[in-house]
């Protein structure tokens, strides 16, 4: 690990100063106006929706809509300029507490806050549900007329895929509940694993002394260069789950629970798959993510090598899962040292600036402003995001920073999600929102262009090694890890749908489908992994893992294009990134590059250029081993 005064921690001060701000407090109340004035107006939306066929509009342009419907059209244009601003200055107060509680998880006030902010969100919700609902269902000459002013014509995308669900719909009542129950019921379940993760701590030995750590400092160490304190780190991350092994599977259960019961309530005109709401929050067809999984599937023995190759040159027989992390057996910074977080930063500059000098700007601009959090810290919640404060458009970068090129490459990942949040700080929030499939597009580029820049600049096969053994351990993660994430969700759902099930069943099924896809190339499987991957227990979205493998070989499959675009690349990439939340992934793809995303060809493409990398790694180790004897 770096020395923790080496890495940088974040400000938020930009945003608020405190939870006691004033601007703070200012922009909580103004979303409890907005929330007041529109459950007001929502009786007049609620009258409407009960004669929702007599708000059909004559076609014809000269045909003026009467007094009633004008009057109903421009409430609910106003309605909707204010569920704007509450939605924006809600998130924003969301965003400030979620940061606050990442780096200290025994931030009382801040659980607090997070639990006034649930509650706020469902009212705000309930309150806006009326407008939703008659906008999802009103006849096509209605929304038309509506969105035919400048004050919410940016909404449009947003509400046109609203309305592709409106065989799904309930009664305005029943939204209204499910909203309001989802604060203290659905959510509530997220927030208890959140809580749990972030105050958890473990006790690990390192050069025969036990140390007490945080979750996070401690899953660090899963990159350590030394096997036996990474066996020491993993076994105890899941040593402190396996003793809430029954809250989890309950959390779990719960989850699951409530939305295969709210997926039953919603299948009365058209049955609604438990995959649905996730592949429509992803904007992508279902034959889309099949003809991505079919090439996945195809390729596991790729991933497979990738590992063998990886027990090879740390001297084992087969990998064991403390190793699925780990950096390179020579990897090391200067001297021997982890790498300082300035030669981390500058890294990840010199390889955006690759593509264009403006990137290299972003990255230096985002450090030299504080938005990077990358402390050891025991009170610090695991993993590592990017987020967006939605009122000033500016992001904040948030990992545990230890040295290894893994860290590097996160810093890279999570920056370049802020990049592409910078290219559309001027669009519309509704035009800016782009789903974790695009969202990974960015991010997955930028860990490729780190990749090249440093196999490029080594200067023999011990320096190209790090870089080799991330293409490898990359390999392994999309082909094999992210894969078997989601073999086993949707088995889980799949059996949830009969009754809840324990902690047992739950690691049989995760074995299950480590089984699948690691074969023989790992010496055990790890049937805890659903304890610990906070993505299984995420409430905003479900089936947190194949965005990543889409948008790992969609990158690449983009990076492909870069040679041939030359000059003309930057300005083509930023083109597409800004039409992220614009665009279903589809159209997207047929747009800026021309390929049929549900047709294997594209994803082989991208398969080939990784198996290249598999390939230069097995040329090395063959090298390494030789050199060796």
């Amino acid at each position: 690990m770096v020395n923790a005064s080496q890495t940088p921690a974040w400000s938020l001060a930009d945003e608020y100063e405190s939870y006691e701000d004033r601007l703070f407090l200012d922009d909580i109340a103004r979303v409890e106006a907005c929330i007041a004035e529109l459950e007001g107006m929502g009786g007049n939306f609620a009258q409407a929706l009960a004669s929702i066929e007599g708000l059909e509009i004559p076609v014809a342009a000269s045909t003026p809509e009467n007094a009633a419907t004008a009057e109903l059209l421009e409430r609910c244009r106003s309605a909707m300029v204010l569920a704007e601003e509450a939605s924006m200055l809600q998130e924003n107060t969301r965003v400030y507490v979620s940061c606050r509680l990442s780096v200290d998880g025994s931030d009382i006030r801040g659980k607090e806050l997070r639990g006034e902010i649930g509650s706020r969100s469902a009212r705000l919700l309930g309150a806006a549900a009326p407008l939703e609902l008659l906008l999802t269902l009103a006849p096509d000459s209605f929304f038309s007329r509506f969105l035919d002013d400048g004050r919410v014509a940016r909404q449009r995308f947003r509400l046109e895929q609203l309305r592709k669900l409106r065989d799904q719909r309930l009664s305005l009542e029943s939204e209204r509940l499910l909203s309001a129950f989802s604060t203290d019921g659905f959510h509530a379940w997220g927030n208890l694993y959140d809580s749990l993760s972030g105050t958890l701590s473990c006790s690990v030995e390192q050069d025969g002394k036990r140390m007490s750590m945080g979750i996070a400092e401690a899953a660090s160490l899963l990159r350590s260069p030394d096997r036996p304190r990474r066996e020491a780190a993993w076994r105890a991350v899941n040593g402190a789950y396996a003793g809430h092994e029954e809250t989890l599977a309950a959390i779990l259960d719960a989850l699951a629970g409530w939305r295969l019961v709210e997926y039953g309530l919603r299948s009365t005109r058209s049955t609604v798959h438990f995959l649905d709401p996730s592949l429509h929050q992803n904007r992508m067809r279902r034959s889309t993510l099949d003809a991505l999984i079919s090439v996945v599937d195809e390729s596991k023995e790729l991933g497979r090598e990738a590992l063998r190759l990886q027990a090879k040159l740390l001297g084992v027989e087969r990998l064991a899962p403390w190793d699925i992390l780990a950096g390179a057996p020579e990897l090391r910074g200067a001297e021997g040292r982890p790498l300082d977080f300035e030669a981390a930063l500058a890294l990840v500059a010199r390889a955006y600036a690759g593509v264009h000098p403006s990137m290299a700007e972003f990255v230096r601009g985002e450090a030299a402003a504080r938005h990077i959090e990358a402390r050891a810290l025991a009170a610090k919640r695991p993993g590592a995001y990017c987020t967006e404060f939605p009122k000033s458009r500016s992001t904040r970068v948030f990992m545990t920073y230890g040295g290894s090129l893994s860290d590097v490459s996160t810093l890279a990942h999570e920056l370049g999600h802020a990049y592409h949040s910078s290219l559309l700080a001027d669009l519309p929030l509704p035009e800016a929102d782009y789903p974790m499939s695009l969202a990974e597009t960015a991010s997955t580029f930028a860990e490729t262009l780190l990749g090249e820049l440093l196999a490029e600049e080594a200067e023999d096969d011990r320096s190209l090694l790090p870089v080799a053994w991330s293409d490898a351990r990359n390999a392994a993660t999309f082909l094999l890890n992210i894969p078997a994430r989601l073999a086993f969700e949707s088995r889980f759902y799949e059996r949830r749908k009969e009754r809840p099930l324990g902690p047992e069943t739950l690691s049989a099924l995760m074995r299950e489908a480590w089984a699948d896809y690691y074969g023989d190339a790992l010496s055990e499987y790890d049937g805890s992994f659903w304890c610990s991957k906070l993505h299984f227990y995420k409430t905003g979205v479900s089936f947190y893992n194949y965005p990543y493998v889409f948008g790992y070989l969609f990158s690449l499959g983009l990076y492909a294009r870069r040679e041939t675009l030359g000059g003309e690349f930057h300005a083509r990439y930023a083109a597409l990134l800004r039409d992220t939340g614009r665009m279903e992934v589809e159209e997207l793809a047929r747009r800026h590059l021309g390929v049929d995303l549900s047709a294997p060809e594209f994803w082989r493409g991208s398969l080939s250029i990784l198996r290249r990398k598999v390939e230069r790694f097995g040329s090395l180790a063959s090298r390494l081993d030789q050199a060796a004897r």
